[in-house]
């Protein structure tokens, strides 16, 4: 009898030893459920973002692309939904196509929609410092940063000169009128750069604005600059570095 005992204790320790790579199995196989199913919210969230950043049909049924590419706005029920509406941005041969929004507060449309309901891509808007007539020779216009060439994300490939060159035209559609418009520099700079967003000191100093983009600007147009008599500069996010893209664009009323 005595004999047994040993092979009765190794019977219970390889016991123990099962059961326990056993937890350590079930361990691994929740947390890597657990990871799995972050990752899968993590795309859904990531998709639901980018698809909400597409105009909704209640603002796209008041808008008509005509054959010549240009569109035709229906400010009047655009302004009915939402009185904020302000404009409509169009850059040619790229896929900026937005409605522009102008509140009193530069932080609503960060994470608001036309319906004034919670928008993680947000709109892009003009700033509170500027009148919405389009009156001022310095307009500065927000947008969100985003990948898949959404909202103002194409921003970043005119820091590239061939990108530049061949990316020219647009146009702006106000309930005031239209401007076209025309690309004339790219720069890059710091959130705080007082030459780009302090809007009250620059909205009627062109000369102040036309002397920065020539001291600072990466890719510019020097006739387009010095004939500009407004200018609309548009801003997005460059990295997480609290650096901005600004885009500078000479607009001319139609």
């Amino acid at each position: 009898m005595a004999e047994d005992k040993p092979k009765q204790t190794r019977g219970a320790a390889e016991k123990v030893i099962d059961i326990f790579s056993g937890l350590i199995d079930w361990v691994f196989i929740i947390f890597f459920l657990i990871v799995l199913l972050f990752a899968c919210y993590a795309i859904y969230d990531s998709m639901k973002v980018y698809d909400e950043a597409n105009l909704p049909e209640v603002v796209m049924e008041h808008v008509e692309k005509k054959e010549d590419g240009s569109r035709k706005i229906d400010f009047a029920s655009l302004i009915a939904g939402n009185p904020d509406t302000a404009a409509w941005l169009v850059l040619d041969d790229m896929s900026i196509d937005y409605l522009v929004m102008h509140h009193s507060d530069n932080t609503y449309y960060l994470d608001h929609g036309y319906d004034n309901k919670y928008l993680s891509s947000g709109m892009l808007f003009v700033d509170y410092r500027n009148s919405r007539n389009w009156d001022e020779d310095y307009i500065l216009i927000y947008g969100h940063n985003m990948n898949g060439d959404m909202m103002f994300g194409p921003l970043n490939k005119f820091h590239e000169k061939d990108f530049f060159d061949s990316h020219r035209t647009g146009k702006l559609y106000t309930p005031n009128g239209n401007f076209s418009l025309e690309v004339i520099a790219e720069t890059v700079t710091d959130k705080d750069d007082v030459s780009v967003y302090s809007v009250p000191n620059l909205k009627n100093n062109l000369p102040q604005v036309k002397s920065y983009i020539n001291g600072y600007a990466n890719q510019k147009r020097e006739a387009g600059v010095s004939d500009a008599t407004k200018i609309i500069a548009l801003t997005t996010c460059k990295g997480t570095s609290g650096m901005r893209q600004i885009v500078y664009l000479k607009a001319t009323k139609d």
